[in-house]
This record gives structure tokens, sequence and C-alpha cells, in this order.
């Protein structure tokens, strides 16, 4: 019922169009999220030797502070049926757990190997998200919602100007 009621107020407001086929932005809503959407940066796939902790592991990389404690974002995924995540910020050329600000490579230096090579693009800020599942959906799941979270701030600001 709340996506009914999201998706009335953004239709309302010009910047949703809903037909048979299902939910567009407009021209409108494009402009008006484009900001949302380039925030994130690169989802993908990812094979880590010693952090893995389900079949499945994406990852994604957000342009955004991650704003509350790592343990709230893990919650948030396993709702959707992750078993793990893993938040990591891009700190003077490397990748820090967000927890402890400690360098992954100091642990892992596999698995730094690897996100390294999978995510070269990195800037001092930049999170990234990495969650493990039993398969593809769930961890899809557990991946956009911690996305979702993360970027919470400025989607509220930006839906504020809907009420």
């Amino acid at each position: 019922m709340q996506v009914r009621l999201l998706l009335e107020r953004l239709r309302r407001a010009g910047f949703l169009t809903v037909d048979r086929n299902g939910a567009s932005l407009t021209q409108a809503g494009r402009g008006n999220y484009a900001p949302l959407l380039r925030a994130i940066k690169t989802v993908r796939r990812l094979g880590l030797p010693a952090l893995i902790a389900g079949p499945v592991t994406l990852a994604a990389l957000v342009a955004h502070q991650a704003t509350r404690p790592v343990w709230w974002y893990r919650d948030q995924a396993i709702r959707e049926g992750a078993t793990a995540l893993i938040l990591l910020r891009y700190v003077g050329e490397a990748w820090c757990f967000l927890h402890a600000a400690e360098r992954l490579g100091i642990q892992n230096p596999l698995d730094e190997r690897v996100i390294e090579e999978a995510f070269p693009m990195g800037d001092d800020g930049n999170v990234l998200a990495i969650v493990s599942a039993p398969d593809r959906k769930r961890a899809g799941a557990g991946l956009w919602r911690v996305i979702n979270e993360i970027i919470l701030l400025n989607r509220h600001r930006l839906l504020g100007s809907l009420s």
C-alpha cells in the first residue's frame, strides 16, 4: 500500500507515468531524481576469496556517506534475505572497513586486490556496500535496500517537496 501511495504522489507531481507496462519517470522526474541515480556509480557481482558469506555476492559503489551504524544497514540487508553485509569507505587511496576505519588489505590482501580491480574509480568518502546471500534475488534485494538507505537523506529531501 505504501508503494502505491508513493507512486500516486509521484504521478500527481508530474514525476511519473503509470500504464499497463509499469511506472516510468517523466522528463521532470528524471531531472529531479538524476542526482540520486548518479550517486550509484557501479553495481556488480563480486567474488571474494576470504570475505565471502554466501554463494552470491553483489557490490555497489555509492558516492554518498553512510550516516547510520554499520549494524543498522546489515539488519536492513538481512531483512531482505541476505546473509552478510560489509561496508567499506575509500580513504586516502585505500578501502577501509567503515566500522573500524582499518584498511581492508591489512587483514584481507587478496580481497583488497579483487575489490580494487572491480572498483578502480574510488574517490575519498565513497562507500562500497557488499552483500552476500544464498541467491541473486536475495543478494540484489539486500543490496538495493542498503543503497536506498544510504541515499535516504537526499531522497527525503526530494520527496519532501511532494508533500
